[in-house]
C-alpha cells in the first residue's frame, strides 16, 4: 500500500502544470480577474492595453470598467480603471487607490 501511494505521489508531482498564457488569452484572463473582484457583467469591462511586460515576465493589462455600482444599490456611476498582471489573476482597481493605479499605468505606458 505504501508503494502505491508513493508511486501516485511521484506521478502527481511529475504532471505538468497549466500552460503559460499567450497574448491571445490575456484579455479574457484580465476580464475574469476584474469580474472576480467586483460584481459587474463582463460587457462592462473594457481592455485598453494588453501587451508583454517590459518589467517582469508575462503581460500587463490596463482598462476601464463602465458604470461601477457605487453602493451596491444597482445605481451605476462613472468608470473605474484597472491594472492586471498575467500570469496572475488579481486586478488592482481605482477603488484600491487611484495613486496606485496611476503608478502602474504610468510605469507600463497604459494611457
Amino acid at each position: 500500500m505504501q508503494h502505491l501511494f508513493a508511486a501516485g505521489a511521484i506521478l502527481l508531482a511529475a504532471a505538468p502544470g497549466d500552460a503559460l498564457p499567450t497574448i491571445a488569452d490575456v484579455s479574457a484572463l484580465a476580464v475574469a480577474a476584474v469580474v472576480r473582484r467586483i460584481d459587474v457583467p463582463t460587457s462592462a469591462v473594457h481592455v485598453l492595453t494588453a501587451k508583454p511586460s517590459t518589467r517582469m515576465p508575462g503581460f500587463v493589462v490596463c482598462g476601464v470598467v463602465d458604470g461601477q455600482p457605487a453602493d451596491g444599490s444597482g445605481d451605476m456611476q462613472g468608470t473605474e480603471r484597472f491594472f492586471v498582471v498575467i500570469p496572475g489573476d488579481f486586478a488592482i482597481l481605482d477603488q484600491d487607490g487611484k495613486n496606485l493605479v496611476d503608478t502602474y499605468w504610468s510605469a507600463n505606458q497604459c494611457g
